[in-house]
């Protein structure tokens, strides 16, 4: 039986329960609607101000959630993005790329697709969940979170993110099934299955998570399309300084005798000071990377996966973040990656909440490499005003 048929029977018992607990109790029914609204307009260019690209986001989100009887959630989420400028003219193909979805269920489109612009919709959450005390099952799009690590996440198989699209603060979702059972307090087990189109991609894990000696430990083992993995990670400090990790190990289905694999593994510090001050450091290990990669503009970090985060061998983090007022914060954010490309990335941020429900924020990034020569690779340029309701 094809995994999207198995998918929908899964989908059509939950249908069921649920409606069965509505019928029982509708008293606790709980309906709630909110989202945000934002307009981030951006420019583009390289060594110098004589080609500039100008791109204008206007970002549409809306977040839907049902409350029925004996512990049912519903859960459906999407966005609308409108793109119009000169860059969408520029990046060949960018409509089709936005169509995109890598899931059971294409719930991506684009209605609207004209040179300089285009309006894509996507549902990236839509799931139904179940829980009690011991149990916690949720099937349908969703967010299955196992990264620990700040920055890099090689454990988050499921739905890996780009650290760099400041602007997708929810992160991408996966159509799966999620069984979390908890033993005791800081024990559980937590199994996830997704599966791509035509049961293509496929990537199925089991974890178990606990906490010894003031650490979060976890450990997983399960198949990553063509590979198995083994994975694990901790959280915990020594002393006052934040001490993450975690990492995960590809091996090829086909070659199980072979030695040859690819490890993805990240650690890092962080410290928190006084007068708002944060520091942090990190460094991403990719075996298979290759640190003469020569990257071109920004692009090297648009489809990142959990086997392949960046596509250089060695790369090191450093993050500043000041909280000046309330109301007002900044950060500086500084990539390297060591070799003979010396890629180069250099990402100020600001934010300012000028009044209940508004803010308006600057970010900057600022690619560097070395190609016949140690070059700009490309600068990007964006101030976001955004509305929470």
């Amino acid at each position: 039986m094809q995994a999207k048929t198995i998918f929908i029977c899964i989908a059509c018992l939950f249908l069921f329960l649920v409606s069965y607990g509505q019928s029982t109790d509708s008293t606790r029914i709980k309906a709630e609607l909110h989202g945000y609204i934002k307009n981030m307009p951006s420019i583009y260019f390289g060594n110098n101000l004589d080609s500039v690209e100008f791109l204008n986001v206007f970002h549409n989100r809306l977040n839907f959630s049902l409350d029925l009887p004996h512990n049912f959630l519903i859960k459906a989420e999407m966005r609308n993005r409108f793109f119009a400028g000169s860059e969408v003219k520029k990046i060949p193909g960018f409509a089709e790329t936005l169509d995109q979805d890598d899931g059971l269920f294409d719930l991506s489109f684009v209605p609207i697709n004209q040179p300089g612009f285009i309006w894509q919709t996507n549902i990236d959450r839509s799931y139904i969940n179940w829980f009690n005390e011991k149990w916690d099952v949720t099937l349908g799009r969703q967010r299955i979170n196992w990264g620990i690590h700040t920055i890099w996440n090689p454990n988050d198989l499921f739905n890996t993110f780009n650290y760099l699209d400041f602007d997708y603060e929810e992160r991408p979702g996966s159509d799966a099934i999620r069984i979390q059972y908890n033993l005791k307090a800081m024990n559980s087990f937590d199994f996830a299955w997704k599966s791509g189109k035509d049961g293509k991609d496929q990537v199925a894990a089991l974890m178990y998570k606990f906490n010894r000696h003031g650490y979060d430990w976890q450990f997983l083992a399960g198949m990553y399309k063509e590979d198995w993995v083994l994975g694990g990670g901790w959280a915990g400090s020594i002393g006052q300084v934040g001490f993450k990790g975690e990492g995960s190990y590809f091996h090829p289905k086909k070659n199980g005798t072979d030695m040859v694999g690819v490890l993805s593994f990240t650690t890092g510090l962080d410290y928190t000071l006084e007068k708002g001050w944060y520091l942090s450091i990190s460094y991403l290990l990719n075996t298979a990377g290759d640190n003469n990669y020569q990257p071109y503009g920004t692009g090297i970090l648009l489809n990142p996966t959990a086997k392949s985060l960046l596509p250089f061998k060695n790369t090191g983090f450093v993050q500043v973040n000041k909280i000046f007022t309330p109301l007002f914060s900044g950060g500086l954010g500084v990539m390297y990656a060591p070799g003979g490309s010396n890629f180069l990335l250099i990402f100020p941020s600001v934010q300012y909440s000028f009044a209940e429900n508004w803010e308006l924020a600057f970010f900057g990034q600022h690619f560097f490499g070395e190609q016949d020569h140690y070059t700009t690779l490309g600068n990007s340029i964006y101030l976001r005003v955004k509305w929470n309701f």
